[in-house]
């Protein structure tokens, strides 16, 4: 009987010892799936840190380049505000060099013109050079925005036909040079430049109402207004191609100083030389008078180059 006892006491401490080990389990068995989801929300926070970061660091990134962007933009903002200025400036003196061109253009056309008038004063013959029209000029961007403003391109247009109009200048150079040289010559020739006879000027050159009533008329010298038997010398000097009386002139005498250049003095009352003979400046060759077609004693003086009267003030001292 205390046998039994003894094995079912026994058997009652091994049932007690399993259940404790099932317990034991059981709290293993949740101990570990606490631990195994503890672990998994780690892992997430894990995750999520990861994911921010990158993002932030894909934000700041972002946020830098738009930042280079923005200087960049501002940079050609104010490169393009320079340009502008600069064309804005360019525009400003191309529009100056329009006007001096205008003026160079006005002043090659008068040069043109003075250069015709002495061909034929010269008896050259006129120059047929062809005279170059005006060039267009055209510059543009691809858009179609223009470069060249509408002063600079009519400016490049004038400077083209101003360089056509250079071959012109110089011929006209040409001609005055000439000119020039025959002066010289003429001068060293005896140009008449001293007055024939001192006294007040009483009829000037050019058209004039005639002393006889008959209406406007050219009066081809000048007449001084002298005393009577007063000498009239050389203008300048020559050789003496007449010596004589003429129905309207009276006693004449004309000199010849080369070059095609001659002096007539009119209304004489003597004549001290004769024809061929050589007078030098300021040599007596008559005295002033009153004869042919003359109201009162005076001298009439004419410059003539090649047979055309001009003006005598044009080569007489003051």
């Amino acid at each position: 009987m205390h046998r039994r006892c003894t094995h079912g006491s026994s058997f009652l401490e091994a049932l007690g010892t399993i259940d404790s080990y099932r317990q034991d389990i059981s709290h293993a068995g949740r101990s570990l799936h606490v631990a195994r989801a503890a672990g998994g929300w780690r892992l997430a926070a894990a995750l999520v840190v990861l994911t921010v970061a990158v993002a932030a660091e894909q934000v700041w990134q972002a946020e830098r380049r738009n930042a280079a962007l923005r200087d960049e933009v501002a940079g050609l903002h104010a490169q393009l505000g320079d340009k502008r200025e600069l064309i804005a400036r360019q525009r400003r003196e191309m529009a100056q060099v329009a006007s001096a061109v205008d003026h160079l253009a006005r002043t090659t056309a008068t040069l043109s013109e003075g250069g015709a008038t002495a061909r034929r004063l010269a008896h050259m013959q006129e120059s047929h050079a062809e005279t170059p029209a005006l060039v267009k000029v055209a510059a543009s961007l691809d858009g179609g925005m223009s470069v060249v403003s509408e002063d600079a391109g009519r400016a490049l247009e004038q400077l083209a036909w101003l360089d056509g109009q250079a071959a012109a200048a110089s011929d006209s150079f040409a001609v005055l040079t000439v000119l020039l040289k025959d002066r010289v010559a003429e001068v060293s020739r005896g140009v008449p430049t001293l007055w024939p006879v001192r006294g007040l000027v009483t009829s000037p050159f050019g058209a004039r109402m005639s002393p006889y009533g008959e209406g406007r008329e050219m009066h081809p010298g000048i007449d001084i207004s002298a005393r009577y038997g007063l000498p009239v010398t050389a203008a300048g000097s020559g050789e003496v191609t007449f010596a004589g009386r003429d129905p309207g002139y009276g006693g004449l005498v004309i000199v010849d100083h080369g070059g095609q250049l001659g002096t007539l003095y009119a209304h004489l009352s003597a004549l001290y030389v004769r024809e061929g003979q050589r007078v030098r400046g300021g040599q007596a060759i008559g005295a002033v008078g009153a004869t042919g077609r003359a109201t009162g004693a005076h001298l009439h003086y004419e410059v003539r180059v090649n047979g055309a009267p001009v003006d005598p003030r044009r080569y007489l001292m003051k």
